[in-house]
């Protein structure tokens, strides 16, 4: 993986945008980053006419932007756009025709909007979408990964790897497993876990871990997205990776609801992989005409 190359990042105007710009710091630093565009959606024309609401709300955003990117590399172009309209349409148009590679959304805490607005975009958003929850401290130290050795699986795990590669954290694979036995004894659960980790292993042969460790952790539980959230906190993870779509061979199954209900419960940043395959289709989607919301636009 090449890393990301082109940021969009939403902003709210609100306090959870301190957050989201040191987080957008960070990965610009970790990256060869080209272009970081900073975006925000008026709702409607406000009485002073859209033209003026537009440019006080980009003053705005210049200001806020300026304190939290100074130092970056020169080379790294900044730009604001202030749009009008639908804000989840907005947003994906906005991404798909500046061919986003990673859009950057915070939330406020208990927010449920920007909570729900983050889990339409991780789903339909053409590029990876990565949610900063309010007051998210911007650094990497520990990626978790949660895996179900599916092919999707091994793609997101190569981007947790490229992460912890340029920021120097630790990377943990996390597989969730359920045994449906009724009873059950110790050595049958060492059977299950030994089984687990023989796929483990021939999952992370053919993987490019580019010379960093990745350290397997397996842990039963019936609801895997609790399962993941939990094992995040406990080994204090500061950001969990996920892919959008992917099926198990196990009872555990990492499907769009799973990242969904992690994405609406976690307090910790979430990266929601999006798959090549996956992005050229929405992406086709939403440059279709007839999806396309026709409404003012400004950027520079």
């Amino acid at each position: 993986m090449d890393g990301f190359r082109r940021l969009t990042v939403g902003l709210g105007r609100s306090s959870a945008d301190e957050s989201t710009i040191r987080y957008a710091a960070l990965v610009s630093r970790l990256y060869a980053v080209e272009q970081v565009c900073f975006v925000h959606v008026l709702p409607q024309a406000t009485a002073v006419g859209p033209v003026s609401a537009q440019a006080d709300v980009e003053a705005e955003m210049r200001s806020r932007v300026a304190k939290e990117m100074a130092g970056l590399p020169a080379q790294i172009s900044v730009r604001h756009a202030v749009l009008e309209g639908p804000l989840t349409d907005q947003l994906l148009t906005f991404v798909a025709q500046s061919q986003t590679d990673l859009l950057i959304v915070g939330h406020g805490s208990g927010h449920s909007g920007w909570r729900a607005l983050a889990r339409r975009l991780a789903m339909k958003a053409p590029c990876s979408v990565l949610m900063v929850p309010e007051n998210a401290p911007a650094h990497l130290r520990h990626i978790l990964t949660p895996i179900d050795f599916s092919e999707h699986a091994a793609d997101t795990l190569r981007v947790a790897v490229s992460l912890a590669r340029a920021s120097g954290a630790a990377c943990t694979a996390l597989h969730v497993y359920f045994n449906e036995a009724v009873a059950t004894y110790e050595e049958y659960d060492q059977v299950l876990r030994g089984q687990e980790r023989q796929s483990y292993d021939a999952f992370l042969a053919p993987i490019d871990t580019q010379g960093m460790t990745v350290t397997p952790l397996f842990e039963e539980g019936a609801n895997i997205a609790h399962a993941i959230l939990r094992t995040a906190e406990r080994d204090e993870a500061d950001l969990i990776v996920m892919g959008t779509r992917g099926r198990s061979r196990s009872a555990a199954i990492l499907l769009g609801s799973v990242t969904e209900q992690t994405i609406v419960e976690t307090r910790i940043p979430l990266l929601a992989v999006k798959h090549f395959g996956a992005r050229m289709g929405v992406m086709q989607a939403l440059l279709d005409p007839r999806f396309l919301y026709r409404s003012g636009l400004h950027t520079d």
